[in-house]
C-alpha cells in the first residue's frame, strides 16, 4: 500500500515546478509578438493649410509727432521773450527776440551799397543809350555819304559824256573855251567822287568807333547789373542773419521747454551751446512707439492692426494701425521699432505717457503644424534650429524645418531639410509628422502609428 504522506510530499514538490513551467513562454508563440508590443505608438499629423492669427502685446510710449529743439543761429542778447512752457503757439509766431547791434548796422551798410549799385546801373544804362544814339548817328552819316557819292558819280558820268561829245565835234565847230569848260566840269566831278569816297571811309570809321563804344556801354550795364546783384545778395545774407534774431515757431504746437531770460547772452550751437532755447512739440498728431521682439518681426509691417490701452485715461482702449517700422532690428535689444500714428485734436494724450499696445494680424492659407509637433534647440552663440520627426517606413526621422509666423496653437512651416547639409525644399503637406511628446522620440527609432480612432 503506497504511503500517502510520500505522495502528498511529491505533490507539494511538483506544484512550484508546474507553476514555473506554466508561466514560461509557450513554444508555439510567435517570435515577433513581444517586439511589436514594445514599439511606441505615436500620433501623426500632416501640415495643413490654415489661417494663423499673429498677436503680440508690448509696452510703448507716446511721443510728439515732431519735436524741434530751437537754438540761436546768431549770437546776441535776449531783447524780449514772449512765450513760456505750456503755451500753445502757431506757425511763424515769434517766441523771442534777440539784439545784435553789429548786424543791424551791417544791414544798413549793405542796403546803402545796394542803392549805390542801382545808381551806377542807371548811369551805365544812360551811357548805353548815348552810345547807341551815337552809333546810329554815325551809321546815318555813312548812308548820307553813300547817297552823296551816288549823286557825284552821276554828275561825273554826265560831264564825262558831255566832254567826250564836244571832243568828237571838234574845235572848228565849237569854241575851244566850251570844250575846256566841259573838261573842267568832268575833272571837277571826278574829284568830287573821290572826295565822297573819302568821306564814306571816315563815316564808316566813325560808325565802327561808336559801335565799339556802344558795345562797351552794354558790357558796362551788364557789369553794373552783376554788381547790383552781388550787393543785393550781400544785403539779403545779412537780412537773413537779422531774421535769425527772431525765434519763430516751426509749426502749431506746444512749448515744453524754455531756457531764455531777458538780457541773456546766447550763443549758436556751433559755439558749443548744446542747450536749446526752446523746445516745441507738435501735439495734434502723436506717435506711439512699440518695440517688437525679434521673434515677431516677420509679420509686423505697415497696416498691422493695433489696440492701444492708455492707463492714464482710465484704461481706455484706442484703435489704430502701424504707420511705419524701422524695418531692421536693433542689434542691442533685438527689437523692431514700430510706430502708430494717433490723432490728438482734443489734447487728451500727452507725450511721455505709458501705453500697452497689442498688434494683431492674420496670415491666411499657410501650411502649418501644431506647436506640439515642433521643437527648437540651440543657444544664442550657436543659433537656434527647429525640427520635427517625420515617420517613414516605420521609423521616426528627425527633420530640420524652417518656420514662419505662428500663434499659440499652430506655426507656419516654410521649408524642410531631409538630410544634414542637403538642400532646403518646400514642405508639400503630405508628410507624416509626429504630433507630440517629441522628448520621447529619437532619430531612427522604430515606431507604430496610432489609428485615426
Amino acid at each position: 500500500m503506497p504511503n500517502k504522506r510520500t505522495d502528498a510530499s511529491r505533490g507539494v514538490f511538483l506544484l512550484p515546478l508546474v507553476f514555473l513551467l506554466g508561466c514560461g513562454p509557450s513554444p508555439y508563440a510567435s517570435p515577433h509578438t513581444s517586439e511589436e508590443k514594445s514599439l511606441p505608438s505615436l500620433r501623426v499629423v500632416s501640415p495643413e493649410r490654415t489661417a494663423i492669427h499673429c498677436e503680440v502685446s508690448q509696452p510703448g510710449t507716446i511721443e510728439a509727432f515732431e519735436e524741434t529743439r530751437m537754438f540761436a543761429k546768431v549770437s546776441g542778447y535776449v531783447r524780449k521773450w514772449y512765450v513760456d512752457i505750456g503755451h500753445r503757439v502757431r506757425t511763424g509766431q515769434v517766441l523771442a527776440d534777440l539784439w545784435v547791434p553789429e548786424l543791424e548796422e551791417e544791414l544798413k551798410q549793405k542796403e546803402a551799397l545796394v542803392e549805390q549799385a542801382e545808381a551806377q546801373l542807371a548811369q551805365a544804362r544812360e551811357a548805353e543809350k548815348a552810345a547807341e544814339a551815337a552809333h546810329k548817328s554815325a551809321a546815318a552819316q555813312v548812308e548820307v555819304a553813300e547817297a552823296n557819292r551816288q549823286i557825284l558819280l552821276a554828275r561825273q558820268k554826265r560831264t564825262q559824256m558831255q566832254y567826250q561829245r564836244l571832243q568828237r565835234v571838234g574845235a572848228n565847230v565849237l569854241d575851244r573855251e566850251q570844250v575846256e569848260e566841259a573838261q573842267l566840269g568832268y575833272e571837277t566831278a571826278k574829284a568830287g567822287v573821290l572826295e565822297s569816297e573819302a568821306r564814306i571811309k571816315a563815316a564808316e570809321a566813325l560808325r565802327e568807333e561808336t559801335k565799339a563804344r556802344w558795345s562797351k556801354a552794354v558790357s558796362d550795364v551788364h557789369a553794373a547789373e552783376a554788381a547790383r546783384t552781388v550787393a543785393e545778395k550781400n544785403r539779403d545774407y545779412v537780412k537773413a542773419q537779422v531774421g535769425y534774431m527772431h525765434l519763430t515757431a516751426p509749426y502749431n504746437g506746444m512749448v515744453t521747454h524754455r531756457a531764455v531770460n531777458t538780457g541773456d547772452f546766447v550763443q549758436t550751437a556751433e559755439a558749443g551751446k548744446d542747450q536749446p532755447l526752446y523746445v516745441v512739440r507738435r501735439t495734434d498728431l502723436l506717435r506711439m512707439f512699440v518695440q517688437v521682439p525679434e521673434s515677431d518681426v516677420y509679420w509686423v509691417q505697415k497696416g498691422t492692426a493695433a489696440r492701444i490701452r492708455v492707463p492714464a485715461l482710465r484704461g481706455q482702449t484706442l484703435t489704430g494701425a502701424v504707420a511705419r517700422t524701422s524695418w531692421s532690428a536693433d542689434p542691442e535689444t533685438r527689437t523692431l521699432r514700430a510706430e502708430i500714428d494717433m490723432p490728438n485734436t482734443e489734447g487728451r494724450l500727452r507725450p511721455g505717457m505709458y501705453v500697452s499696445a497689442t498688434l494683431s494680424t492674420e496670415l491666411p492659407d499657410v501650411l502649418s503644424l501644431p506647436r506640439s509637433a515642433v521643437a527648437t534647440e540651440g543657444e544664442v552663440t550657436r543659433g537656434y534650429q527647429s525640427y520635427c520627426y517625420q515617420v517613414e517606413d516605420g521609423k521616426a526621422h528627425r527633420l530640420r524645418i524652417e518656420l514662419g509666423a505662428g500663434d499659440s496653437e499652430r506655426v507656419e512651416v516654410l521649408k524642410k531639410q531631409t538630410r544634414r547639409g542637403g538642400p532646403w525644399v518646400p514642405v508639400t503637406g503630405s508628410e507624416q509628422i509626429v504630433g507630440g511628446n517629441l522628448s520621447e522620440v529619437h532619430d531612427g527609432q522604430a515606431v507604430t502609428i496610432q489609428s485615426a480612432e
